[in-house]
């Protein structure tokens, strides 16, 4: 703001900080209690705030020319509280604002508004996605090339140089974080079971004090604390690490950072060895059948160029390739290989290892892997789960055979399933499957977990069509 003989300065986070101050000490007095969202929300302020000043900000100084708003005129600007759906102003007091909130905008519908958004809903519902023109690209594409280029780079990225670097960098931090505690890492993911791409990220779990037997629903506090001395350790450690986020809140917390030296970006956790136990299972998979591990190269990428890898992870489709083949009684299911076991890795109460049982010893035979073989397949796969009665049946590689109900299913599930749901110290719905999700895809290891629960109506409808459109695609070129 010019001036005659100068200018007046004022930074917007010095207006916003003193709004913030304002607010915390006349709501700290008023509702003195505190919440899990809450405290989540003031510990990352304090992380911005300490990442902000990370950055060697310029200094501003006042000096003849240049002079700073006095902080006691800061006291003219209040805030006003707006909401957007409502578009209805709130007036200046954050708890008005709460309560609106918590009676989920409660105000008179407009009946015209409310029958648009009705018919709009409807539409959105009923009319066909169509398959994105990068998704049918690839589905018409040069199959024999694609496998080709593919396989060659995941298989390179399995074991590189490159994860040691990341290693002795991520061990020198935790050391310095926790160094009184054991560790140990265990890579899992994508790259390492040989269905990565360059640029996929490298997935690591610490072992902090040899807790990888311990299962945790949600990161017990011990696991936030050392979460919280290894992220300011990684923040100050600049010359390995960049890009560095903290995802605390998630059911497994980690730590997003990109490995300076080689440019792979990293996702450390603490709290779920299952995760490599997922791994060990899905590399016997892929190596007894090796046609599981293309299906899953070719739906990771489908599911990039139809941008549902927003919505359905690539564990979650690798789960839907497994199950795929067991109904064609292509793959043992994973009760069958937790069956007779001399000793059972726990994690918790889930059995985190399986008997490495050859198919031949199954009576089961390994499939061809010729670009017409994969191609016949990949056209089988989405003709079946286009057609998947969703509502109705369970994805399920534990049980590994067709049609489970969603009715009654907890019913056919092991002891260790339901001591685990029922136990006076887990007995809340939270902690069993999540059946009333659009899709039911269920981990096979920690089988209380739906792996597809963050799949919403309309995502689905999107998986359906893009299903049914790559089958017809396919069917068309033979």
């Amino acid at each position: 703001m010019e001036q005659e003989g100068g200018s007046t300065y004022l930074h917007p986070l010095t207006l916003e900080s003193q709004l913030f101050l304002n607010s915390l000490e006349t709501y700290s007095q008023k509702y003195n209690q505190i919440d899990t969202n809450l405290c989540d929300i003031l510990n990352n302020i304090v992380l911005g705030i300490q990442k902000f000043l990370d950055q060697n900000p310029e200094p501003i100084v006042a000096t003849e020319k240049t002079k700073l708003v006095q902080r006691n005129d800061l006291a003219a600007i209040q805030s006003i509280y707006h909401c957007n759906i409502c578009k209805k102003d709130l007036g200046k007091t954050a708890d008005k604002a709460a309560l609106h909130l918590v009676a989920k905008h409660e105000i008179k519908p407009n009946p015209i508004n409310r029958e648009k958004k009705k018919a709009q809903k409807k539409a959105a519902e009923t009319k066909l996605n169509k398959l994105p023109k990068k998704g049918r690209a690839l589905v018409m594409g040069d199959f024999a090339k694609f496998f080709a280029d593919q396989l060659q780079v995941a298989e390179k990225i399995k074991q590189i140089p490159e994860y040691e670097v990341i290693e002795n960098a991520l061990l020198t931090a935790l050391k310095k974080a926790v160094p009184s505690k054991s560790i140990k890492l265990y890579k899992f993911g994508s790259r390492i079971t040989g269905i990565g791409a360059r640029h996929s990220d490298l997935d690591i779990y610490v072992d902090i004090g040899g807790q990888f037997n311990v299962f945790e629903q949600t990161a017990s506090d011990e696991t936030l604390n050392n979460y919280d001395r290894i992220y300011e350790v990684i923040k100050k450690s600049s010359i390995d690490w960049d890009q560095i986020r903290a995802i605390r809140a998630a059911r497994v917390p980690i730590i997003r950072m990109t490995n300076r030296k080689t440019n792979i970006e990293c996702d450390v956790g603490f709290s779920n060895s299952l995760s490599y136990c997922n791994t060990q299972l899905l590399e016997y998979i892929f190596q007894q059948q090796p046609l599981a591990r293309r299906l899953c190269i070719f739906m990771k990428k489908w599911l990039e160029r139809t941008r549902l890898n927003e919505h359905i992870t690539t564990y979650c489709m690798a789960l839907m390739v497994i199950y795929y083949l067991q109904v064609k009684k292509c793959l043992p299911s994973i009760e069958t290989l937790q069956k007779n076991m001399l000793a059972n890795v726990l994690v918790g109460p889930w059995i985190g290892n399986f008997n490495n049982i050859p198919l031949n010893a199954l009576g089961m035979e390994e499939l061809g892997v010729s670009p017409p073989c994969c191609k016949q397949h990949i056209k089988e796969f989405c003709q079946y789960y286009a057609n998947f009665k969703y509502e109705l049946h369970v994805v399920c590689p534990y049980f590994g055979r067709p049609n489970i109900e969603i009715k009654n299913f907890e019913n056919l599930m092991p002891e260790r399933y339901t001591n685990y749901i029922t136990n006076d110290n887990s007995a809340t719905k939270e902690w069993g499957l999540q059946l009333n999700a659009q899709i039911v895809v269920q981990d096979p290891l920690q089988l209380n977990h739906n792996v597809a629960k963050r799949c919403s109506k309309l995502h689905l409808k999107e998986l359906v069509d893009y299903l049914k459109q790559s089958a017809e695609i396919l069917v068309d070129s033979n």
